[in-house]
């Protein structure tokens, strides 16, 4: 039989070579671990304001209500973020409380954005680095419109 892996194992999750996506709840054993694997943008979509990390080039607080998705405007804000820290080689950690909900709907929001794939693909590309993830409902609708928002601006 397997053994369990601990739940620290799962804090945090590579799901590209450059985006992470993660608890808040990360200990300073973790934090450090990120820093050495090249982590200098911080995106956090945490409901209180957190303070700036030490060593991160770029910090985006995005406030977003634990069990809800992102606005449309945060979403936008949020892709565009992480395709500037992508596209400039740096690494990103995409977080909220548990990297459950939050964190991969904008993940996800991303690939719709850069990948032209449909919310149920971009959720499939999140799940294969971090399968504990679980979007709500109004995180899933919140991708749909994402997608209509975006196909519809790639049309003008």
């Amino acid at each position: 039989m397997a053994r369990p892996r601990p739940h620290f194992l799962t804090e945090f999750s590579r799901i590209t070579p450059q985006i992470f996506i993660g608890t808040n709840m990360c200990c300073s054993l973790h934090f450090t671990k990120l820093l050495k694997l090249g982590v200098t943008a911080d995106i956090s979509l945490e409901e209180k304001r957190a303070e700036k990390p030490e060593n991160m080039k770029v910090f985006l607080w995005i406030p977003t209500k634990d069990h809800t998705a992102p606005s449309q405007e945060q979403l936008d804000a949020g892709v565009r973020t992480l395709s500037s820290v992508v596209e400039n080689g740096m690494k990103a950690y995409v977080h909220c409380k548990h990297g459950h909900g939050r964190a991969p709907t904008l993940v996800a929001a991303y690939f719709i954005a850069t990948k032209q794939v449909r919310p149920a693909e971009a959720v499939e590309m999140v799940k294969k680095g971090r399968p504990e993830i679980h979007l709500r409902a109004s995180q899933m609708r919140a991708l749909e419109r994402y997608a209509r928002h975006t196909r519809k601006h790639k049309r003008a």
